[in-house]
């Protein structure tokens, strides 16, 4: 999982595996995002044969643009080839945006529709709910994030932290309809809790000054989402994405047998 960046022409697509899905995410330092933990969620709860390869550059390695024309992470290629503009060429199938990454995986691998959805009602209700927090929550989160770096502006990340706060009401109120356990389907986690979770956190909303237990629906939902084995499993490998064995011990966390 691990790129030299010395020798290496950043302009070519580096050799990845070609017959499985690869995830593009970066180093776990300083700190691990939260937009790489979404996908990672869904492949482990679907099993996803996949390979990670690490970016270390989103402006230098532009062969990167041509995956994400917006130059962000995380994003992915798969199996699947699709023709390019002029249709004579085809090249692989890329993804962007965490929210598409999810809605993608879904859909291809999710084959009995546990998380996108089965029927029209459900499908309907998963992408709605995911959409939501893709201009919602999710662009209100990502501001904040790079907001909250020096030079902060104090009266900017309040207005943010006030929209953050109304997000976590709308999902408060949803979470207390009658039998609705989770935040699209009522009897089970989607795409959409997925989706939400990263931001919507004890540990996220601290982060902000917020204290989440004013908001005891969501904070209750958000440590079942947490507690679910392959969201556990994303959270252990998104903390420590290229990461040594040093590096995870400097970071405070505890090591796997495989460390």
């Amino acid at each position: 999982m691990d790129n030299t960046k010395q020798n290496v022409d950043w302009s070519k697509h580096p050799e990845v595996a070609t017959d499985r899905l690869v995830l593009y995410v970066r180093k776990a330092l300083p700190a691990p995002t939260m937009n790489s933990l979404k996908p990672l969620m869904l492949i482990e709860a679907l099993s996803i044969p996949h390979s990670i390869h690490l970016i270390q550059s989103l402006q230098e390695e532009t062969w990167l643009h041509d995956v994400n024309p917006f130059k962000l992470l995380p994003a992915m290629e798969d199996v699947e080839l699709c023709n390019t503009g002029d249709g004579t060429t085809q090249r692989r199938l890329n993804v962007f945006d965490s929210s598409a990454c999810l809605l993608y995986m879904a859909d291809k691998y999710d084959t009995d529709r546990t998380w996108l959805g089965r029927g029209l009602a459900e499908r309907t209700v998963v992408m709605s709910w995911t959409v939501a927090y893709a201009a919602g929550l999710g662009a209100t989160g990502e501001w904040w994030l790079k907001m909250r770096k020096p030079p902060a502006n104090p009266d900017a990340l309040a207005r943010i932290l006030d929209s953050i706060r109304v997000e976590y009401d709308v999902l408060e109120k949803r979470l207390g309809e009658p039998g609705q356990r989770f935040v699209a389907l009522p009897d089970r986690a989607t795409v959409a809790d997925l989706a939400f979770m990263p931001l919507a956190n004890a540990k996220i909303a601290a982060a902000g000054g917020i204290d989440i237990s004013q908001w005891p629906r969501l904070k209750d939902w958000s440590e079942r989402i947490a507690a679910i084995p392959a969201v556990e499993k994303a959270i252990w490998r998104n903390e420590r994405l290229g990461l040594s064995r040093d590096e995870i011990v400097a970071q405070g966390l505890p090591l796997g047998d495989d460390e």
